[in-house]
């Protein structure tokens, strides 16, 4: 241990604040991460690939199977240049993100090295050089080597699924007696639905299942006192504000993860349209594997293809209603921007993407999903915890903005004098566990 610290630099103290998290802080997430979170994945990511060799050769060919053990062996290379702090090495690349990667990979200097460089940095980097390694064979391009996961996300939900879907097809079907402050409140019963869906993060478990059952709604009023910050009745405000007139708005979605959590986004999205809170749903999702349970384009696929085809009636009926959405635009799945898997911060965006930055200011609403999205929010800068949320975004503010956010990272935002106190006295780690989640908004 010696050895590393003098390698890694490390010192053996919780993060500071007013300064970038890194890994070598031995007591925060972000060396959690890379001496032990990050090494697991990539090993249960060869053992998956090893246990499905031959189903894989089956689907893509049998000249996969030398490709699948050359990847495999990449991936053990991968794992060593981590556990020894080696420099980030260039993205070679056809996808179109390689001169971003590599200019980025450039501007570091020499804090260019997983335990060097901010946490955001260098996990994404390492997410990054995952997919590297199969984008550059010439059979294996399009495998998702987290699929199984994901898939069993969903699955594995069912009851859950069923129950909410009851819940929400009661609501809609007494839509025409309901008051506006009965809408509202529905509304916000799904936003922390949505917000509570984010536990089902694989990235976070290391890729261990996250099995959501019984009634999440029933729920929801014992979890409030675990929304350290809720912001819902603004966000309620600024959608309120165009329905009756829902041609006017338009409301982003960032996504985060597949599986039950997408299902929440579809849910509260089929709400927002179903009440004329806005006239389209854009959906944001990642262009590659990503973080293990990332929403890609075929995840969304797979998703609405495996709710049409429940035993379920109602979720069938969820199914086709979302497809026909799709197919009418008033949902709109966006080609996947490589800015999602970039190592930059949100407050970049307008300068490293002003394209895509432009676009998400035509929105009424950007709903961001989830911890890496809150992370990308503050730029993984340690902020003093009762910082306002909208000083932290550090002047990325395109349009209206809210983040749902289940606490699973030692950064935060917004949140009252002392609570933090209070909530180190009852645990010391309760920024890591999930218990806890943020409703924040900020106001164009």
């Amino acid at each position: 241990m010696a050895e590393l610290e003098s390698k890694y630099n490390l010192i053996d103290e919780k993060p500071p604040f007013d300064a970038p998290l890194k890994a070598q802080y031995k007591q925060g997430m972000a060396f959690y991460t890379m001496r032990t979170r990050l090494p697991i994945i990539l090993t249960q990511v060869i053992d998956q690939l090893s246990k499905d060799k031959e189903q894989i050769v089956q689907h893509f060919g049998e000249d996969a199977r030398e490709e699948l053990k050359q990847a495999i062996g990449e991936i053990s290379k991968l794992k060593y240049e981590l556990q020894t702090d080696k420099e980030f090495a260039p993205i070679t690349t056809t996808l179109g993100d390689g001169q971003l990667w590599n200019d980025f990979i450039v501007s570091l200097r020499e804090e260019n090295s997983y335990y060097s460089a901010c946490w955001l940095y260098a996990e994404t980097y390492m997410y990054r050089r995952l997919n590297h390694i199969f984008e550059n064979t010439q059979t294996l391009k399009s495998l998702d080597y987290f699929q199984q996961q994901k898939h069993k996300a969903l699955t594995d939900s069912n009851e859950a699924i069923c129950a909410v879907l009851l819940a929400i097809e009661h609501f809609n079907s007494e839509k025409s007696s309901k008051t506006e402050a009965e809408i509202g409140d529905f509304f916000r019963k799904l936003l922390k639905l949505n917000l509570w869906g984010n536990r089902c993060d694989l990235s976070i478990t290391a890729g261990q299942a996250v099995k959501q059952d019984g009634d999440p709604l029933a729920l929801l009023e014992i979890w409030d006192n675990c929304i350290v910050c809720d912001h819902s009745a603004a966000i309620w405000e600024c959608v309120q504000g165009v329905r009756g007139n829902p041609s006017a708005a338009t409301i982003d979605i960032i996504n985060d993860n597949s599986g039950y959590e997408l299902f929440t986004d579809l849910c509260l999205a089929d709400f927002i349209i179903e009440h004329g809170l806005a006239s389209r749903v854009n959906f944001n999702v990642k262009a590659i594997p990503w973080y293990i349970s990332d929403v890609t384009p075929k995840d969304m696929k797979w998703t609405l293809d495996t709710l049409e085809a429940s035993e379920s009636s109602v979720v069938v009926a969820f199914g086709k209603r979302l497809k026909a959405r799709f197919d009418s635009g008033t949902f709109n799945l966006k080609e996947a921007n490589h800015f999602w898997t970039s190592p930059y911060e949100f407050h970049r965006m307008k300068e490293v993407n002003p394209e895509l930055y432009e676009e998400l200011s035509r929105s009424h609403l950007l709903i961001f999903k989830g911890d890496l999205n809150y992370r990308k929010l503050l730029g993984d800068f340690n902020f003093p915890y009762t910082t306002p949320f909208a000083e932290t975004l550090q002047g990325f503010l395109p349009t209206n903005l809210c983040t749902l956010r289940t606490v699973k990272a030692d950064l935060i935002s917004g949140i009252a004098e002392g609570l933090s106190e209070q909530l180190f006295a009852k645990n010391a780690e309760w920024m890591l566990t999930g218990e806890y989640g943020v409703i924040q908004f900020a106001h164009k």
